[in-house]
């Protein structure tokens, strides 16, 4: 009878955050394993690389961070909806900072064009929920789409908390930075409300 693992997927990529957490995004695989107190052998029995467990790492904790993303876009008032989807980066950047500096070890585009064995589709997958709930948002507030107004929409939502939000991502997020967060996607939401009322 085979002896269980000792390890999961999960515990590997929570040492993999771990690592990332503590020495950067160079984080080496002996530091993985450091913190998973295992021997690096452990490490590679489940993943193949080290580039596939870190993308590994990347999806996860994009997964975890579109929980309360989707949360926030299916309120039924989409000014609010679009709202909390901005403010839910800050937020989750505060709570989570281990998760949200693991969110930056790569960009979308970047990974797919050098995805390891096997997860190529996943990454170029991962964030279509995510852009269907902003979709039926701004239809559900603003009416038909049109380029313009998915784009404000990404703006608004992705765009402008993620670049407030990360000079201080894997550190403390101050409070403050939320009302700074609301007053520009108000703004655009000010946009978007234009560009319907004109036609």
């Amino acid at each position: 009878m085979a002896r269980p693992a000792k390890f999961s997927d999960d515990d590997v990529l929570d040492a993999a955050r771990a690592a990332v957490a503590s020495h950067g995004k160079a984080a080496s695989i002996a530091q993985i394993a450091a913190a998973l107190g295992a021997p690096v052998g452990s490490i590679y029995h489940r993943f193949p690389s080290r580039e596939h467990l870190m993308a590994r790492l990347w999806l996860r904790s994009i997964e975890e961070f579109h929980v309360g993303l989707l949360e926030a876009s299916e309120a039924d008032d989409a000014r609010d909806a679009l709202l909390q989807s901005a403010l839910h980066v800050s937020r989750f950047c505060r709570k989570e900072p281990a998760t949200a500096l693991a969110l930056t070890l790569y960009r979308q585009p970047e990974l797919l064009a050098a995805a390891p064995s096997g997860l190529a589709d996943h990454v170029r997958q991962i964030n279509d929920t995510a852009d269907a709930a902003l979709a039926a948002c701004l239809r559900r507030g603003w009416g038909r789409l049109t380029p313009r107004r998915t784009r404000l929409g990404m703006i608004a939502s992705r765009q402008l908390p993620y670049g407030l939000v990360r000079p201080y991502v894997g550190g403390a997020v101050p409070d403050w930075l939320d009302e700074v967060i609301e007053a520009a996607v108000l703004g655009v939401i000010g946009l978007l409300d234009a560009d319907a009322g004109s036609r």
